[in-house]
């Protein structure tokens, strides 16, 4: 019996000793054959110039939103826009866009080359092949377009060319505006020299 004892004790401190060293040479071999990670190489980067970023900052995809005094909802965003370093809050912009939701559930979507945002004097600008397709049946073109990010106004100078569920007009200037006269309704004007080509629906 004391003979087994013995061999059993002799097999418990050899396995102390052979665990331990088998325990060290996994974990070496973990760093030993593990790839060599450059740190350089493994850090995403993006194609964006930084020193042209830092000379002429710019924000990429830029979102203004807001609800006018009535309820309309203003959205405008573009492709990118650079800030007026002159003067805080206004900015030039790329392929601007202004999309309008209007209390009574009308829709005017506006869409140009470029514009101006000026979020201190709650003004924007598009201008260069500005368009405007409103839910109600225009389609209104014009050089350049103006609105307010606080109340609906959408002024157009022309000349201005629309078509128009009646037919085509021409006119000097446009205004969507809020009716004075009935709260939560919307005005759709033409001024100056206008001019209906009048197409009956067939």
């Amino acid at each position: 019996m004391g003979r087994a004892d013995n061999a059993w004790s002799r097999w418990v401190v050899l396995l102390k000793i052979i665990l331990p060293l088998m325990a060290l040479a996994l974990l070496s071999s973990i760093f030993l054959l593990s790839r060599t990670i450059d740190p350089i190489a493994a850090m995403p980067f993006t194609e964006v110039d930084v020193e042209d970023r830092a000379r002429e900052p710019r924000l990429t995809l830029p979102k203004f939103s807001g609800v006018t005094n009535d309820g309309s909802r203003i959205t405008l965003d573009a492709t990118e826009m650079r800030p007026d370093l002159a003067k805080a809050g206004k900015g030039t912009a790329t392929d601007l866009r202004a999309h309008m939701i209007l209390q009574g559930g009308d829709t005017a979507d506006v869409a140009a080359d470029r514009g101006q945002v000026d979020t201190a004097a709650g003004t924007y600008e598009l201008t260069g092949a500005v368009t405007a397709v409103l839910s109600t049946g225009y389609t209104i073109a014009a050089p350049k377009m103006s609105g307010l990010l606080d109340a609906v106004q959408l002024v157009a100078t022309g000349p201005v060319e629309a078509t128009a569920p009646v037919g085509q007009i021409t006119a000097d200037a446009m205004q969507l505006r809020s009716d004075p006269a009935a709260p939560g309704s919307h005005l759709l004007v033409f001024n100056g020299r206008v001019r209906l080509v009048y197409r009956p629906q067939e």
